[in-house]
Parts: C-alpha cells; structure tokens; sequence
C-alpha cells in the first residue's frame, strides 16, 4: 500500500492522527517489534514525521497502552503477557453480552439470515481449500463486522470505543504468542458465530448470551496459542 504523503498546511492535529495512524500499521505489520526500546529520532524515521508531530502521538499511544515514554532512556513499545489478554476478553465478555441483548431486540429475521449466510460463505471457502490468504482477509473482515455491528448497535460512543481499544490490544498480544491461524480455526470460529445466531433466531436472548461468553472463551485460548 502507498503511504499517504503529508500535505503543505496540514494542521499539528491532523499530522498527529498521520503519525498516530502510522505507528499501529508499523506495529501490526511487524516493523516495530514488541518490548524494543528506541529513540525519539528512531521512531520518527520510521513512521517518516517529524519529531514535534510525532511528540503529539506518543501522548495518545501512551494512553492506550502501546508505548510508555521512559525519561533520557527512549520508547518502550508495550509487550503485553497473556494476564493482560485474559483482561480484555474479560472486557469483551461484558460489554458484549450487553450488546447482544441490546441486538436481541431489534434484530430481524432477515438480518439473521443473511449473517447466516455470509457465515456459510467463508465455511464453504475454507473447505472448498481457497487460497488462505484470501480466506483469512474474508474471515477476519466478517468477524469484525459481526462483532462490530453487535456493539455499535448500542449507539454508546462510551462501549463502542472501548470495545475498538480491547480489540487492537488482542490484536497487539497475538503478535507475540503462539497463535496460529488456519482453515480449521476460521471454521470453529463461524460455527461459533453460527450457534450465536440460531440463539437469536430462536428469540433466546439468554442463549445466544451464552453462546457467546463460550465463543469468546475459545477465542481466548486460541489468541493463547492453545
């Protein structure tokens, strides 16, 4: 992908979301490792900013966890152990089971069906030996949207965010663990998703709850490399 070149005029905020933006693709694309402590200068060369805008940045990923500023020593990047995994599926498992009530009731018998069949889809791609590159981009694509739809349905801006971060933080510990991802485990993930759904076409809010809380539970061990 391209890098967005910053333009003449930009504002300090709008170049801050830039560098703020850049620092989770290098994180998430490998290119910043996990535990390492670089310079202020480093950094910026990496994530091509400059370093007042990076500065602004750092305020914000510091906040959420990524980085902690250590004085006349560098940038700590954040390396999460897995205590810190089992907190935010704890989160997840709040906020999410108040979603789903919340999805429960205004949920159509439509919507069900076609979140069935986008579920069926990638199940069918997984057996049928797709491409697997192709296969993960599509699975995680629809796992974020069904879990994404379940939370912004609650129209709580509060919720919403704080289900984003608990997300990125799952993301940032399965850089450093053992998990793998494969065809096997997209497949229990949609059945997962799937017996979520039936609960909910059952009109079984307490069900699909419960469903749930076990597909998050699996989710968990897996982001364990278990």
């Amino acid at each position: 992908m391209e890098r967005r070149r910053t333009q003449p005029g930009e504002t300090p905020a709008k170049l801050s979301q830039i560098a703020y933006q850049r620092f989770k693709e290098a994180l998430f694309a490998g290119r910043i490792a996990l535990g390492a402590t670089v310079s202020q200068g480093e950094l910026a060369e990496l994530l091509e900013v400059q370093t007042g805008t990076l500065r602004e940045a750092m305020q914000r990923l510091e906040q959420e966890g990524f980085l902690v500023v250590l004085p006349r020593s560098g940038i700590q990047i954040v390396k999460p152990d897995l205590a810190h995994l089992k907190d935010c599926f704890q989160m997840r498992r709040v906020i999410e089971a108040e979603a789903l009530r919340r999805f429960a009731e205004r949920v159509t018998m439509g919507e069900i069906v076609e979140w069935r069949q986008r579920h069926d889809e990638i199940i069918d791609l997984a057996r049928d030996g797709v491409v697997e590159s192709v296969l993960f981009a599509r699975a995680a694509e629809l796992d974020r949207a069904f879990h994404g739809a379940l939370v912004e349905g609650t129209r709580n801006p509060l919720m919403i965010t704080s289900h984003a971060q608990m997300m990125e933080q799952i993301c940032v510990v399965r850089l450093d663990t053992l998990y793998m991802l494969s065809s096997l485990a997209i497949v229990h993930t949609m059945q997962e998703h799937l017996a979520v759904l039936s609960a909910l076409e059952a009109q079984d809010p307490e069900a699909a709850v419960t469903a749930m809380e076990a597909h998050l539970a699996r989710s968990m061990h897996r982001a364990m490399g278990l």
